[in-house]
């Protein structure tokens, strides 16, 4: 793969398009068929010989084939049963061997190892007749709930996904009733909660172009984007963070610290194996009101306040923060200096062993 931003594609030759007959078997004419070509550059590029790649959305195992060709081993998972076979079928008549699992994640395990995750997420708004399966993704009817499905998914990789992999998830902004969706964004804020953001190309395909009326904003949707994500720490401004606090304690808010940040204040990071990518932080949730008062002086400071990736904004109810163990409240200056803190209530947090008094001035 070069250093161009955009990949101008061509349909796949015939002997690594989705057979008619598996086509017609499949009761949807193999809708959202991939192309093996979209695929192989980022194997290629991504992953090294003989590793493996995994499609969690593998529908006829697209990715798989592509992996195969490029000397990688493939694994996928398909919560479709049918579509299951169809791919396993496809990758028998090129004697390729490549396990897919019918089911997703997070409820079916991911496989233990992988370097790389490759795929092209299911898109929300699809209309499939007379499809019911439990749990699909095309069905789900709230734009809110797809996106948090997302996530758990994406989640889940992540768990398996060893330090340094990369995940690539490709998909386009949709256009739904006359307007667009920017899911191939809302996407990337997803997986920015998850991984380390690092690229984007963007996917061309050639199609004639269509005589639009003046003022007509429609186009011929012949592209794409495969954004690029990566499975790795991103380090805080120590410096920077450290003035943070000092600025909460001079704000009159209390804290307790723990984790890797405090361990390097208090020995000035003597073994950490690498520097902290957060500051945790307990909070006293007896007072409901200071916590708000709390939230709304990060939202003044520009912080941005997050739930595991989903935006939040204050006042909050503690049963969701509870929920979700942490509340993420991060910034990052003009020079790219980040600040992390990650604000932990004490009650959820009670099993950990006491911590003493940190110093953080």
């Amino acid at each position: 793969m070069d250093s161009r931003s955009w990949l101008l594609l061509d349909p796949d030759p015939p002997e690594h398009r989705l057979p008619d007959d598996l086509r017609a078997r499949d009761g949807l004419d193999g809708r959202d068929c991939g192309w093996v070509a979209q695929m192989r550059p980022f194997v290629r590029h991504f992953s090294r010989p003989g590793e493996t790649v995994f499609d969690p959305f593998c529908g006829f195992a697209t990715t798989l084939l592509a992996a195969a060709l490029e000397g990688r081993r493939g694994c996928g998972m398909e919560i479709d049963p049918e579509r299951a076979a169809l791919g396993r079928e496809r990758l028998a008549r090129h004697g390729v061997e490549a396990p897919i699992a019918t089911g997703s994640l997070p409820g079916t395990s991911a496989p233990q190892a992988y370097s790389l995750c490759l795929t092209n997420v299911p898109y929300f708004g699809c209309r499939w007749p007379g499809r019911d399966d439990a749990g699909q993704l095309y069905l789900e009817r709230d734009y809110a709930a797809y996106l948090e499905r997302l996530r758990d998914i994406f989640h889940a990789v992540r768990e398996a996904l060893p330090q340094g992999g990369y995940c690539i998830a490709m998909a386009e902004n949709l256009v739904i009733d006359g307007r667009m969706l920017p899911l191939a964004w809302d996407l990337g804020r997803v997986l920015g909660g998850l991984f380390v953001a690092r690229e984007e190309r963007l996917l061309c395909y050639r199609r004639e172009p269509q005589p639009r009326a003046p003022g007509d904003a429609r186009s011929d949707r012949s592209h794409e984007y495969a954004l690029v994500f990566q499975k790795q720490p991103e380090t805080i401004c120590l410096q920077s963070t450290r003035d943070e606090l000092q600025a909460m304690r001079a704000a009159g808010f209390g804290y307790r610290l723990h984790g890797s940040f405090a361990h390097w204040l208090a020995h000035g990071g003597d073994g950490l194996k690498r520097p902290p990518a957060d500051a945790d932080l307990l909070l006293d949730d007896g007072d409901p009101a200071a916590l708000d008062r709390l939230l709304y002086w990060l939202h003044e400071r520009h912080y941005e306040l997050s739930l595991w990736g989903e935006p939040v904004r204050p006042p909050l109810r503690l049963e969701p923060w509870a929920a979700h163990w942490y509340l993420r409240a991060q910034r990052r200056d003009r020079l790219g200096r980040l600040v992390r803190l990650d604000l932990g209530l004490a009650s959820r947090h009670a099993s950990l062993a006491p911590v003493p008094p940190q110093r953080d001035g």
